[in-house]
């Protein structure tokens, strides 16, 4: 039986680690940097794929955050959402549809 040992992250210094939360570690070669760090992240057909800069292996992939509107689209939606409020308001009011056989 064949027995591979598994790669443990070294602990950095005290000092290395002082203001930082996160670590991403490779599992296969046991890098180690910073989430915002030197790994090599690319978003394709809507997912995101982090990969070690040393051997390539994939060490994180999701799928990416959907993009917020911009607050001048928001606005623009907000203006035809109150636009469609309004006349269908008004044209409740007066009756609705016309019907076939009206002159309008």
């Amino acid at each position: 039986m064949e027995h591979t040992s598994a790669v443990t992250p070294s602990r950095s210094s005290p000092r290395e680690s002082e203001g930082r939360k996160a670590t991403l570690f490779c599992p296969d070669c046991g890098h180690a940097s910073p989430l915002d760090g030197d790994w090599d992240e690319r978003t394709v057909a809507g997912h995101r794929c982090v990969r070690c800069p040393d051997c390539r292996s994939v060490v994180d992939e999701r799928r990416a955050p959907e993009p917020q509107p911009t607050s001048a689209a928001s606005s623009l939606d907000r203006c035809v959402d109150t636009w469609t409020d309004y006349w269908s308001t008004w044209t409740t009011l007066l009756g609705g549809r016309p019907s076939a056989d009206s002159d309008c």
